[in-house]
């Protein structure tokens, strides 16, 4: 994600494209950016686009520190979490 003057301020994205099951990884949102709702768009974002690429199962690994905010993103919390597509 880039803000309006066209600086990278978040990223992430999912492994897997094409396959039945994905991995996210790398969720990073700039210090600045942070406590914005910019990591919650960024993650359902890329949900979005792994369902639309025909994933029906995507997994994350955080630590538990994160847990709620992979809950606000649609995740079930585990020692990691798991996104499965409602299709």
């Amino acid at each position: 994600m880039r803000d309006e003057n066209n600086k990278l301020i978040a990223f992430g994205y999912v492994c897997g494209m094409g396959l039945e099951h994905g991995y996210m990884e790398d969720i990073i949102v700039h210090p600045e950016y942070q406590k914005k709702g910019i990591g919650v768009k960024l993650v359902k974002e890329l949900l979005r686009e792994a369902e639309r690429f025909g994933l029906g199962i995507v997994t994350v690994s955080y630590e538990e520190c994160n847990t709620n905010f992979y809950k606000t993103c649609g995740f079930l919390p585990g020692s990691g979490g798991v996104w499965q597509s409602n299709k």
